[in-house]
């Protein structure tokens, strides 16, 4: 960040005093899920297991060329498109009502993980299985089209 030395330090004490107290509301909802912590992920687990397992069912089907290995844990595939078109795709998979995010948000650099793809499974098999549907065609589509800002970086600040 550039800023005058006033604004960095003000900013660097709201930034400490933020990371020092979370709300008290959040603290207290923390310690009750904490306290069921097991009795959750009991649950929780085998539902992310099968949602994780048919959308990568589901990625086989259509994308027969992209590649990714299924995590041990976590909430999202990392898929190897084979070629860097992650921004374009997820421009294109906008305009066909899915929000999927490339790589490249996730690197530090401009075009670092351009040829990956964040594929979440934490939706409901169906809402997931339309959404590679969608994915597939908007690639069958192209990957140009209005708006598009080829070669331009999504900046996180």
């Amino acid at each position: 960040m550039r800023a005058g030395t006033r604004l960095i330090t003000e900013l660097t004490a709201l930034r400490v005093t933020a990371d020092m107290s979370g709300s008290v509301l959040d603290q207290l909802v923390a310690g009750r899920l904490l306290d069921r912590e097991d009795s959750i992920l009991r649950g929780r687990i085998p539902v992310l297991r099968e949602r994780r397992d048919r959308l990568a069912e589901a990625l086989g089907r259509e994308f027969p060329d992209w590649r990714w290995q299924v995590p041990p844990g976590g909430l999202s595939l990392w898929v190897d498109l084979g070629r860097p078109i992650a921004s374009a795709l997820g421009r294109a998979a906008l305009r066909h009502g899915v929000r999927i995010e490339g790589g490249s948000r996730f690197g530090a650099d401009p075009g670092t993980f351009e040829h990956r793809l964040r594929v979440p499974y934490v939706q409901p098999v169906e809402v997931a299985e339309e959404a590679v549907r969608r994915i597939a065609a908007a690639l069958d589509g192209g990957l140009g089209g209005a708006g598009d800002e080829p070669g331009r970086p999504h900046w996180v600040a």
